[in-house]
């Protein structure tokens, strides 16, 4: 059940990001000519941490779904690593679907350095909200 509650968080803070990262380049493609990093970055940031928040939230929460809630740091940072792993796989082939080619091994890049301090915050918040442990800690009850 571990495994599975990491790769299903991971794969849902991935989507989370990719949310965040195309609502910023649909309001981008709104305002142009401005700084596309100007408007896309902090929409992606914001989107990201609430989405997985809320999702968190409502795993933690409603109890028919406490049995899939992170139970410990261990799976919080099993989140995070998994999250960047699922990454290119999730992107790449969605990138070639709605664009028609192989994204550029940057965009793999930006997405890489986007998804690491942005992610790690997520799970930090997290991990103090919930007051996970490092050990078989529960949570806030």
């Amino acid at each position: 059940m571990t495994v599975f509650r990491i790769l299903l968080h991971g794969f849902v803070l991935l989507l989370a990001n990719c949310v965040g990262i195309f609502a910023g380049f649909i309001v981008y493609n709104f305002v142009k000519p401005a700084n596309q990093l100007a408007i896309q970055l902090p929409i992606a940031v914001v989107l990201s941490i609430v989405l997985f928040m809320a999702w968190s939230l409502l795993i933690y929460y409603v109890t028919f779904f406490k049995l899939l809630s992170v139970s410990n740091l261990t799976e919080l940072i099993g989140t995070f690593i998994a999250s960047l792993l699922l990454a290119p796989l999730i992107f790449v082939p969605l990138h070639y679907f709605t664009q028609g080619y192989l994204t550029a091994a940057g965009n793999i890049a930006a997405m890489f350095l986007f998804q690491f301090p942005v992610n790690f915050i997520v799970v930090t918040v997290i991990a103090i909200f919930q007051d996970i442990k490092s050990g078989n800690g529960k949570g806030v009850e």
